[in-house]
């Protein structure tokens, strides 16, 4: 049997073909974009974002984050993102820590 790369390729020009594939791939045509290559969260770059609360305010607009019950000590972050993202790293920690998971 040949492989796929010695099979004879049959163009898709009748009007029946291209309207399947014109269906099958919902109308879009040409190459697909390529995927990002970003990261999900990138580490902050100001100084002093996610430090442990015990410490001072390292800045003036920074927010204290805790979250009860966790077991997360609460920590500095910049407000807005990283203290979103915070928050939920601390429920993430938390709720691994109580299905018997935690730091190792």
């Amino acid at each position: 049997m040949p492989t796929r790369a010695q099979r004879p390729r049959i163009p898709e020009t009748s009007v029946g073909q291209m309207q399947a594939k014109w269906a099958f791939n919902s109308g879009r045509t040409g190459k697909p974009r390529p995927q990002a290559d970003t990261a999900v969260v990138e580490k902050c770059t100001v100084d002093g974002c996610g430090t442990p609360a015990y410490q001072y305010r390292p800045a003036p607009a920074m927010v204290r984050v805790e979250v009860p019950g966790t077991g997360e000590p609460a920590r500095w972050y910049c407000p807005g993102r990283c203290a979103a993202i915070g928050r939920a790293l601390a429920d993430i920690r938390g709720a691994d820590r109580q299905n018997g998971g935690g730091p190792k």
